[in-house]
């Protein structure tokens, strides 16, 4: 299997421990629903796949390539970074984009997208940064 393919089906398996807290406290839908939901997704979306690729048994690919933990962090603070920069500037659009019109579970699907994309798109760019590093070497 290529590393692509291979980290983006480890990014499924991970999804099960990262994304149904945050669901599960956003459909509550209390006063501080959406703050707990967004503290806890940034949290379990940094210390569990830093926590993974710092197993052994966390290689990828024919060649059993492997991410770093410091390079999966450095990663993780780019892309969140990169997604707040977009949604701040994409604010009002944001605001007013039509899928906050949908019921309940249409809009946990686009949620439950949005974060496992930026969980894949975080591991798949710390491979290719711990890959260039390894080759470098």
């Amino acid at each position: 299997m290529s590393w692509w393919r291979d980290i983006l089906r480890q990014c499924v398996f991970m999804c099960f421990f990262i994304i149904p807290i945050p669901i599960g406290a956003y459909t509550i839908h209390s006063g501080s629903s959406a703050v707990v939901a967004m503290i806890s997704y940034v949290f379990l979306s940094l210390v569990i796949p830093i926590a993974y690729v710092g197993c052994h048994d966390a290689t990828f690919g024919p060649k059993g390539g492997r991410i770093r933990r410091w390079v999966m962090a450095f990663m993780w603070f780019i892309v969140f970074a990169a997604i707040g920069a977009f949604t701040a500037f994409m604010g009002v659009y944001w605001k007013a984009a039509p899928f906050w019109e949908w019921p309940t579970v249409g809009r946990d699907i686009v949620f439950i997208v949005g974060m496992y994309g930026e969980i894949s798109l975080t591991m798949l760019l710390a491979y290719a940064v711990s890959s260039c590093r390894a080759e470098r070497k």
